[in-house]
């Protein structure tokens, strides 16, 4: 297969995972994922980049690029909290998503680079909190385009 056909047939296959996720099918969802996160270090970075797309898609359509922020909440007070905080993987995936959404290539590069060289155990927990804050965001806004056209 081509390099332009593999991206095609990797994206599509994202996507299809993403729409599994949205459906609540988890278990669907990360069969399709897992073969191209696994075929190397380059699909993985495709499979974050790609996630990263359609978590920040819709804040993108509302703010535009470059507006895009995360607040994190301490979850038991519900007090500002810092992204320092979180988990090495978790702390990732929401700094890759900022990074992303604001259109700031290099350093959503580099954020990856660190942390596929100095934990890579933590990749698949941050690639499941991007797949996660996608879903959720993609839910959000089914939900909100539905009930714009006064579907539920």
């Amino acid at each position: 297969m081509s390099t332009n056909a593999q991206i095609a047939a990797d994206s599509n296959q994202i996507f299809e995972a993403l729409t599994h996720g949205v459906a609540g099918d988890d278990d669907t969802a990360w069969d399709l994922l897992a073969p191209i996160a696994q075929r190397s270090n380059h699909a993985m970075y495709a499979v974050f980049c790609t996630i990263a797309e359609a978590a920040a898609f819709d804040a993108i359509q509302q703010q535009g690029a470059g507006n895009f922020v995360i607040e994190v909440e301490d979850v038991e007070t519900g007090a500002e909290g810092s992204v320092d905080e979180l988990p090495p993987g978790v702390r990732f995936a929401t700094q890759f998503l900022t990074a992303r959404a604001n259109r700031d290539e290099d350093t959503a590069h580099a954020l990856y680079l660190a942390l596929h060289q100095n934990n890579p155990d933590e990749l698949g927990i941050g690639l499941r909190a991007l797949y996660e804050m996608a879903v959720v965001s993609l839910r959000s806004f089914i939900e909100r385009k539905r009930a714009a056209e006064g579907r539920s």
